[in-house]
């Protein structure tokens, strides 16, 4: 057994400070990371997005005020250091169509969009956000090709900047991810396969949420 040494006049088992040393760095670091599998951020997105999102548009003539509901989206991991994979399906007001249909469309059309984008927190919200949105795709179910050329370019630049002000994952007060993350900046990024969301290390003392 190796004999303690004396460092003013206090004996110290350098094997245990030492020891004491990697525990405290490693719980820093690797117990407020949190890692999550495609599976596990889905059920997350499933269990907190708020569904439908009901969000009004602003597009240019001859279509304004333009109304989506968006239903829960699903999110993919793609490689790593990649954005994630988005698909959002929902329905959009019909208005709009009625100058260009001899009958007027009086039940919501349903649309869909796929994209991707990085996701960030947002630490004053405790939420998670879309941030860089690319849309890669969009898709009116109405078969007029008058109205799919007029709409979808337009309403693709609105959802651009429409999605990155919906909270994609707002969390509950009291629950894991909240607890570690709390005030603080992070980072999210797809690493080895996994969403990997660091806080910052360092952490100043903070008032209780």
């Amino acid at each position: 057994m190796k004999k303690p040494i004396r460092f003013w006049g206090v004996s110290i088992n350098v094997s245990l400070v030492l020891l004491l040393l990697v525990l405290n760095v490693s719980g820093c670091s690797a117990t407020r990371s949190e890692s999550l599998t495609g599976e596990e951020l889905q059920a997350l997105v499933n269990e907190q997005f708020l569904s439908p999102q009901i969000r009004k548009l602003e597009v240019l003539p001859p279509f304004v005020n333009v109304q989506l509901y968006l239903e829960t989206p699903t999110l993919t991991l793609r490689a790593d250091g990649q954005p994630l994979g988005f698909e959002f399906r929902g329905m959009l007001d019909a208005d709009v169509f009625s100058d260009y249909l001899d009958s007027a469309v009086t039940d919501p059309v349903p649309f869909r969009i796929e994209g991707g984008a990085d996701l960030e927190y947002r630490p004053d919200d405790h939420a998670f956000y879309f941030a860089n949105v690319s849309l890669e795709s969009a898709h009116i179910n109405l078969d007029i090709a008058m109205i799919q050329t007029l709409i979808i370019d337009q309403l693709k630049k609105a959802l651009k900047q429409e999605l990155g002000s919906v909270p994609i994952i707002p969390l509950t007060e009291g629950s894991s991810l909240y607890k570690k993350l709390r005030s603080l900046p992070a980072t999210v990024q797809v690493e080895e396969g996994k969403l990997k969301i660091h806080p910052a290390v360092t952490e100043t003392r903070s008032k209780p949420d």
